[in-house]
């Protein structure tokens, strides 16, 4: 399809929703468009796309190949790493176990975990859930050569004297704030992450395509990964995470799965609806400023739209959208596998959101 062709379609689209003549094929001619438009400006190898209304599909497709040289084309079968948003686990299970009356997020971690270094002590669970306890990064983002420590007990005994910035003062995103919230799980439950994940999302979900470990994905089916350098596109860094990293970082899922998972958030499956409205709050400062997290997900508005979900960089992302309630909402799903110049995975959603949200 040429770019004149690309334009009339989503030209159509605003032409039919101008007139109250929106329908299902119409957003899957706009969305469609759309993808191709990415795909074109931002260099994306493959994508994969689903747009959920309450249960509904109102979308889904995957365009594009696995890799870019010797691959496949995707499908909704195709497997993708998920990056950050596979903190979205943790954080549920958070939720859960607040929602059960076994975990308070306005005490102090050190509550739950004895061995958190002793500046950590007087932090509270949701500063750490909300990427404001100031605590520093586990690992060198800049130097993957460097060894990671060998244990959670080893990160917490290296970064005994770093020091830490002042709680609740500003946002300061780092995963050693998720490795505090496993912890946590482990010590109430007394039972691995890994199983809590399984017990309490996977298997009840029956998320057939979902895994904790790269090692357990069907090879056939996973995507190569890119990352933009200088404008260009190449392959991404290959990073051997440790075990205990599974709370931040090392979930690959297909389209299907994600969908399942986010819409069984929204729906009240995993956590009550009234529970999630109330700690889908942002933090607030001190000062009357609010900070990006609600509860460890991200939070923003679009008009009189509420946004919450969570980004895996500038690959992956996936995002809430309701109104005044859960009762009325949208789910919208976006994996690709990289792209050329960097593009945050923001505005692939919100490209795709503009689309389908009635004003």
């Amino acid at each position: 399809m040429t770019k004149f062709s690309v334009f009339a379609s989503l030209y159509l689209f605003f032409a039919c929703a101008a007139n109250g003549q929106t329908s299902n094929v119409d957003v899957h001619t706009a969305v469609d468009a759309q993808l191709r438009i990415n795909q074109q400006t931002h260099g994306i190898p493959g994508q994969a796309v689903l747009v959920l209304h309450n249960s509904d599909i109102l979308y889904r497709n995957a365009t594009g190949m696995t890799a870019i040289e010797n691959g496949t084309f995707v499908t909704p079968e195709t497997v993708f790493p998920v990056y950050s948003v596979s903190k979205l686990f943790a954080i549920t299970l958070a939720m859960q176990l607040q929602e059960e009356g076994k975990i308070d997020f306005s005490a102090p971690a050190s509550r739950y975990v004895k061995n958190l270094p002793q500046s950590w002590r007087n932090i509270r669970i949701d500063q750490f859930l909300n990427h404001v306890s100031g605590i520093p990064e586990y690992f060198d983002s800049n130097d993957f050569t460097r060894p990671f420590p060998p244990s959670l007990a080893a990160v917490f005994a290296n970064l005994k004297d770093v020091p830490v910035s002042a709680p609740g003062e500003r946002t300061n995103y780092t995963n050693t704030n998720n490795l505090v919230i496993a912890a946590i799980l482990e010590s109430i439950t007394g039972k691995p992450y890994r199983m809590l994940v399984r017990e309490r999302i996977i298997e009840p979900l029956e998320l057939q395509d979902t895994w904790l470990d790269r090692a357990d994905v069907p090879k056939n089916r996973l995507v190569e990964s890119y990352r933009a350098n200088e404008g260009k596109i190449v392959p991404d860094l290959l990073i051997v995470w440790p075990d205990y990293s599974a709370a931040h970082v090392g979930a690959y899922m297909t389209l299907d799965d994600v969908g399942k998972f986010m819409s069984a958030i929204a729906q009240g499956r995993l956590v009550a609806k009234q529970e999630l409205q109330r700690l889908w709050q942002p933090y607030q400062f001190a000062n009357g400023n609010v900070g990006f997290f609600a509860a460890g997900w991200d939070y923003g508005k679009s008009g009189r739209w509420h946004e919450v979900g969570h980004d895996g960089g500038t690959k992956v992302r996936v995002r809430i959208l309701f109104d005044d309630n859960l009762d009325d909402h949208y789910v919208v799903v976006y994996l690709t596998n990289g792209n050329k110049d960097g593009v945050w995975s923001h505005t692939l959603v919100t490209s795709v959101q503009t689309l389908i949200l009635p004003k």
